[in-house]
């Protein structure tokens, strides 16, 4: 069994000799990757509550926070926070309070980590210690997710530099944002900064405002996207309007087709050909499309809704056809994304992907002639292969053998989730499908990070209360608080409205927030389009040792959703159609 010195070892390979409890961290993330890893790997944190008046004790081990502690770790993460480096120096000294509490762990540094306890023993003398310095570490790093100035940031985050604005070298360090705030060994844990703090549970996750600590970085990783560039905040920063176009509309029963069959007939491989696609060849057509999304933004807003961002469903596009819809949304300066499901990425490589165009990144940068904008468009494959089983080719009528399973075709190189900093406050995040159903891997680093928006892309039937889409976008909407939007294109739900055999639905989305709880985006008859509207209410949380956030943080919460449609003329033929080519 490890010990704390041994632990310490692991995460941070000292210099060979060197006295490990000479000094704390200079960093609070690094004090907080040691002190939060023993908190979870020893299972103390579970232990842990506000103390308050009760008739008698539980008689049962706790490390109950009072309010002189709890007053003191906000104290001293507000000295460190503010505190100035010395001369020749990047960072500043830890306060003397944690130098203190350090000297303190010393002793206990060749104790073992995890102890197997009988349930009336008392708690190790060490686990305070340690959740004293983990709730420091967290008040130290206020909003290091959101200051691009943030000075424990600095040293591990890239900065960036608006002279090669121009030509966009600066934008590919957004490619390369670091995965972990911290220095301990990312093959082990890693630290970013986090949105939301869960209002219930007993988690690790529960014990921070500021920082999350996450799994090793080969399970799944985190890339926190900060814009490298100032913007004006407006007046309605609270208000967002997302335009939804369920595209395809149609799909063919020829798209779904087999590439490799097991001989003993149990299974198959399959894969989605984008035949609601035109060919990349075919500018007429693609150049229409352009046009066709460009005139439906126009339409909601000569309803009077907003579209600050354009969203497509799970393999809609491919990524040629992406970028150029990009290039024609870039400029337009209401508009701060486009997000769609893709087939390709930027080196041709087929698969399931999400693309984002950030536009927002930009900030006040941002104009219509800037090319360097292509380099932040982010690219993330999805984390779980699709299984068609015979309900499913049943219910949609596609043209696989239905006494087979069939798995999707995917390579599955590496499992990433994208965190974007969104209007200064707001963080926004996007999944594919199956992984807002699949706990492992994503799902952790979510409920960790906690992101304001969380867009699931999906190629799937009605979104209703009753599927699986609602069932997840629950559990997040609840641990960690999330805002949850799912979207899928209206192909398969034609087949299945084809058929005759289920209720017709034109279900495309389905919104959930912890306040409004399901609000079903149904579109309506001869419509293209949604217009969802939404807004950021602030919300004050607390920790499970009782700190609060000052009311600090927010969430988006449904306001209204109308359709939006365009006159059949302005409609091209082959859109509809799901025949692209």
């Amino acid at each position: 069994m490890a010990t704390l010195e041994e632990v310490y070892t692991a995460l941070f390979s000292p210099r060979s000799g060197s006295d490990i409890f000479a000094s704390a961290p200079l960093l609070p993330t690094d004090l907080f990757a040691f002190g939060a890893h023993l908190l979870e790997r020893s299972g103390a944190y579970h232990h842990v509550a506000p103390d308050v008046n009760r008739a008698r004790s539980s008689g049962f081990r706790e490390l109950l926070v009072d309010d002189e502690l709890r007053a003191r770790a906000v104290r001293t993460g507000r000295i460190w926070r503010a505190s100035k480096p010395r001369a020749g120096r990047r960072l500043p000294p830890p306060p003397s309070r944690v130098e203190v509490l350090w000297e303190e762990l010393e002793q206990f540094r060749d104790e073992h980590v995890f102890e197997p306890l009988v349930e009336t023993a008392d708690a190790p003398e060490w686990w305070m210690i340690c959740l004293e310095l983990v709730m420091i570490a967290d008040e130290a790093c206020q909003d290091i997710g959101f200051d691009p100035g943030n000075k424990f940031a600095r040293p591990i985050r890239s900065a960036y530099v608006a002279a090669d604005l121009g030509s966009g070298k600066e934008f590919r360090r957004i490619q390369r944002a670091p995965f972990s705030l911290s220095t301990a060994a990312e093959d082990l844990v890693c630290v970013q900064a986090k949105s939301r703090t869960p209002s219930v549970g007993c988690t690790l996750r529960s014990l921070t405002h500021n920082l999350a600590l996450l799994p090793p970085r080969g399970q799944v990783r985190a890339r926190w996207v900060h814009p490298p560039f100032t913007r004006t905040p407006a007046l309605d920063d609270d208000k967002l309007g997302l335009l939804l176009i369920p595209f395809p509309y149609r799909v063919d029963e020829n798209a779904f087709v087999s590439v490799g069959e097991h001989p003993g007939g149990g299974w198959g491989w399959f894969t989605a050909r984008p035949t609601w696609l035109p060919l990349n060849t075919d500018r007429q057509k693609r150049s229409s499309f352009v046009t066709f999304v460009q005139d439906l933004v126009d339409r909601a807003r000569e309803k009077g809704q907003r579209v600050n961002g354009v969203v497509f469903p799970e393999l809609s596009l491919n990524y040629t056809q992406f970028l150029g819809l990009a290039r024609a949304l870039a400029r337009d300066n209401g508009i701060d994304f486009l997000i769609a499901g893709v087939t390709h990425d930027q080196d041709h490589r087929h698969g399931n992907f999400v693309a984002i165009a950030p536009f927002f990144l930009l900030g006040r940068e941002r104009t219509g002639t800037i090319s360097g904008w292509e380099q932040t468009v982010l690219v993330r494959e999805k984390h779980h292969r699709w299984k068609l089983n015979r309900s499913q080719i049943e219910t949609y009528s596609l043209g696989l053998d239905p006494a087979r399973s069939w798995w999707e075709d995917l390579n599955i190189l590496s499992r990433s989730l994208d965190v974007l900093v969104y209007r200064g406050s707001s963080t926004l995040t996007t999944l594919i499908c199956e992984d807002l159903a699949r706990v492992d891997p994503c799902q952790a680093v979510v409920r960790a990070i906690g992101p304001n928006l969380l867009i699931a892309l999906l190629m799937d039937g009605p979104q209703i209360g009753s599927r699986w889409p609602a069932r997840y976008a629950t559990v997040l909407a609840d641990d960690p608080g999330t805002s949850v939007l799912s979207l899928t294109s209206f192909g398969l739900m034609a087949r299945q409205n084809d058929l005759g055999q289920w209720p017709q639905s034109c279900a495309i989305g389905l919104w959930k927030d912890e306040a409004a709880g399901i609000k079903v985006l149904e579109l309506p008859r001869e419509a293209d389009a949604i217009s969802l509207q939404i807004r950021s209410v602030a919300k004050s949380e607390n920790t499970l040792d009782g700190r609060s956030d000052g009311g600090s943080s927010h969430r988006w919460e449904y306001e209204s959703h109308t359709g939006v449609t365009l006159e059949p003329a302005a409609r091209p033929d082959w859109v509809r159609t799901g025949i692209g080519r």
